[in-house]
């Protein structure tokens, strides 16, 4: 399944799995109800990758690319203002404790998310009728 995904997807698929395993970490560490949104975004980006083989028959209400790039600026945004919530916390030495480095392994994973969004948006601009 996932060597059937072009390079982007693939690229989408991994940030998002990894914005879910460290949502996870991050709830279960007590970072805020506002990671479940990050962890939310996550779960909807495999699934708009993932959708065709999993679930042919369902038709998607936006085009991919769309939804890539909003799932993944909503991860991105929730993970940023929840540092910006716990700013003290990470600043406090010791700077570089597990719980930090994971988080802020999320926030790059979620950037990355909202890059593969944008690359799919790029792609398929052009490709959609514009109504009106």
């Amino acid at each position: 399944m996932f060597s059937t995904l072009s390079a982007n997807d693939r690229l989408a698929a991994v940030a998002a799995a990894v914005v879910i395993i460290t949502g996870l970490i991050s709830i279960a560490t007590q970072w805020g109800p506002l990671v479940f949104l990050s962890l939310a975004a996550g779960v909807g980006v495999l699934f708009v990758v993932l959708q065709p083989q999993i679930a042919p028959a369902v038709k998607l209400p936006m085009t991919k690319g769309v939804l890539l790039l909003g799932l993944g600026a909503i991860a991105t945004v929730v993970l940023l203002v929840v540092a910006l919530i716990w700013i003290d916390y990470i600043l406090t030495p010791p700077i570089l404790v597990l719980d930090t480095i994971q988080f802020f392994i999320g926030v790059v994973a979620a950037i990355v998310m909202l890059f593969a969004g944008w690359r799919a948006y790029q792609a398929e601009k052009g490709t959609t009728p514009i109504a009106g």
